[in-house]
C-alpha cells in the first residue's frame, strides 16, 4: 500500500469516527457535516434523504426523538477500497445503534455502504445505504 493510499484510508476512517462522535453527541449538523452538499442517504427503514441540509434536519429530529441517547457501535467488519484515488467505498457491519445501557442481540445488526469522495484535498461521504441484517431462524 502506498503512502498516499495509507493517508487516504486514514482520512476516510477519521470521517467515520467523526460520524460516531456526532451521533453520540446527538448533533445532526455535525453528523451531516461528514457528507457532501448533494449527498444521498438511505436509512435502515428505506427513508431517502437528499443533501446535507436536509440530512442535518432529519438526523436532529431523530436524535431529539426515537434515537435519543443512542450511539453507533464500533463496526466488527470494516472494509475500504479505492476504485480511483479520489473515491473510497467503505462497508461496515456491526450492532445497530442502541441506548448505552442496552445489550443488543446477535440479530440486531446492520450493514452500511458509504462512498466517500475527495475534493480539493477533503474527504466527505457522498452516499450512504444502511440495511438491517436478517439471520436465518
Amino acid at each position: 500500500m502506498t503512502n498516499e493510499m495509507t493517508a487516504s484510508e486514514t482520512a476516510v476512517r477519521e470521517l467515520l469516527r467523526a460520524q460516531m462522535v456526532a451521533w453520540a453527541a446527538g448533533d445532526g449538523k455535525a453528523f451531516a457535516a461528514t457528507f457532501t452538499d448533494d449527498a444521498d442517504f438511505v436509512s435502515v427503514i428505506g427513508e431517502f434523504i437528499r443533501g446535507r441540509e436536509e440530512l442535518a434536519i432529519e438526523m436532529q429530529k431523530g436524535f431529539d426523538g426515537f434515537m435519543k441517547g443512542t450511539h453507533m457501535s464500533e463496526p466488527h467488519t470494516l472494509t475500504i477500497r479505492f476504485p480511483t484515488p479520489d473515491t473510497a467505498v467503505m462497508v461496515t457491519q456491526g450492532l445497530r445503534p442502541s441506548p448505552p445501557d442496552a445489550q443488543p442481540g446477535r440479530d440486531e445488526q446492520s450493514i452500511q455502504t458509504r462512498v466517500a469522495v475527495r475534493t480539493n484535498g477533503t474527504w466527505l461521504f457522498t452516499t450512504f445505504q444502511n440495511t438491517w441484517v436478517k439471520f436465518p431462524a
